[in-house]
Order: structure tokens, then sequence, then C-alpha cells
């Protein structure tokens, strides 16, 4: 199963963490990020593991430099302006961060499953879509997964129609899931909860729009453009906004063109005014005139 991503956007403007990690080491801590970033998307997609052994052959074969020292360098500037997450990187020897994993649940949420273990997690259970699949360790510290997702339930259900106690789901429960409440970043740094109760209320506002998906692409949005964020007091107001205009686009009449008048000419509307009739009658007219001036000559 694929883990990684293809590809991943690089925002222009990083914000203030990237900056002073560039401002330390110039274009070269800017350089090595973007390859580390590349690094974890296009590996695990959510976090890599980082160690004096990794950081070297890092730095040989991906940077072209000799010795991981200044790339091991980078990597504790990273972690000491809370580029990467500290306590992932001293308790597991990971890279990652809550803004790595957000990116990669929602570039990866049209895939049918994401498996990630959850002692690496650092976004809540609202945060994650239903299709992440979160492997747990057993107490007796046995490998053996333990599933948290509903959906992976269904489909493991499918293969197996008895549950052993090695590998155990929670039962789904009845009637229809809510959907679980999105978060957007505002801009001093805070985050605005959409509820339940809201996701409700903009369903029936805007009927024609799918307000879960595009909730979720605000969130990314607000995440790619620091700069951008709304206030407290105007976030409602971009909310709204964004839905309206996602209503009108599928309000839009579809203008169709008119078909062309019997008779005439479709690309100048050019009604021809002579008939076969009056055409006969000149070229008989023309004939007599030269037959009488053949006469006259003769």
């Amino acid at each position: 199963m694929k883990e990684g991503l293809d590809f991943f956007y690089l925002v222009c403007n990083q914000g203030d963490k990237l900056n002073l990690i560039e401002a330390e080491f110039g274009i070269t801590g800017f350089a090595v990020v973007v390859k580390l970033l590349q690094k974890i998307y296009g590996e695990k997609g959510y976090y890599c593991k980082w160690d004096d052994d990794v950081a070297l052959l890092f730095a040989d074969r991906v940077c072209r430099m000799q010795g991981g020292g200044v790339v091991s360098e980078i990597v504790k500037c990273a972690l000491r302006r809370e580029f990467f997450d500290e306590g992932m990187f001293k308790k597991y020897g990971i890279l990652t961060s809550a803004g790595i994993q957000e990116y990669y649940f929602e570039a990866a949420k049209r895939r049918t499953s994401v498996k990630v273990h959850e002692e690496y997690l650092l976004l809540s259970d609202a945060e994650i879509p239903k299709n992440v699949n979160i492997i747990q360790k057993n107490v007796d510290r046995n490998e053996k997964n333990v599933c948290r997702n509903q959906q992976s339930k269904v489909e493991e259900s499918r293969v197996n129609k008895t549950f052993s106690k090695e590998n155990v789901c929670a039962e789904p429960e009845t009637g229809t899931t809510p959907p679980p409440p999105v978060q957007l970043i505002l801009n001093d740094g805070t985050e605005y909860l959409v509820t339940e109760a809201d996701i409700a209320l903009y369903t029936k506002t805007y009927p024609n729009v799918d307000v879960l998906q595009q909730l979720r692409e605000m969130s990314l949005w607000c995440i790619n453009n620091p700069k951008k964020r709304k206030t407290k007091n105007g976030i409602k107001r971009f909310i709204s906004n964004w839905l309206g205009s996602e209503q009108d686009k599928g309000n839009r009449p579809v203008v169709q063109a008119r078909a062309p008048k019997p008779n005439q000419n479709r690309f100048c509307n050019y009604t021809p005014s002579y008939t076969e009739e009056k055409i006969s009658e000149i070229e008989r007219i023309e004939r007599e005139m030269r037959i009488q001036e053949m006469n006259a000559d003769g």
C-alpha cells in the first residue's frame, strides 16, 4: 500500500520558523529543510526516522555534503524553532509536526485507507479523517494491530466474519455519524472551532455545497496563508462568503447558443436577393444583346 505523496505544495511565505532557520544557516538551511520535507512526504507521508546514521546518509546522498554535521545542526535548529516537534524527536527519534500531519491527511483523504501509528500522532481524533486507520500497540507490547477507526472495521469484516481478541475494533454507533468539527487557524495563532451544529446550519443554508469538504479546504487555506488568516470577528463572515461563492457556482444558468434562422447564411445572416428566375432573365437579355451586336458588325 502506498504511504507517501507524489508531491507537496511549497507556499510562498513559510512563516517565521523557516525564515529564522534560513537567517541562521543561509540558503543551505532552507534547502536542507525542503529536502527533509520531501523525505517525510515522499516516504512515510507524516514522519521520518532520524538519527546520526540517517543524517550522514541524507547529507551524502541527498544534499551532496561531506559528513552530516551541517545537516544535524540545521535539524537541531528546526527543532529549537519548533518547525519539527521536539517531543516526538526526543521520545521516538522522528521528525514530524502537527502541520505536516494535517497536510498529509488532507492530501491523502481520497485514499481508501491510510495507516498511522498512534504514538506518532499530534492531532486530536476530531482532526483525523475517517479513512485513517490508527495502529496501536497492545499493553503486552505485542505489536498486533488494534484498530480505532470505524471504517476499517467494516473493511476488515468483509474479509473475516469473526473477530479474535488479537484484533479488536470498536463497534460502530447506530444511526448516522455526525460530521467531525473543523478547526480554522486565526491570525493570532488560536483556532476557531466549527462545531457540528454550525456544520448542520451551513448545510441547510447552502444545500448545493459539500460543506464539510469546503471547511477542510478552508482549514488548509489558513495553514498555507498565514498572512491572510482571519480575526475572531471576521472568521464567520469569511466562512459565509466562501460557502456563498460555492453555492453560486452551482446556480449559474446555462447559456444556450441560438440556432441560425432558416434560409439565412449562418455566418453573416445574408439573405440572397436574386432568385433563379431573375438570373435566367438577365442571361437571356445578354445573349440577345450579343446577337444584335454581331448582326450590326456583319
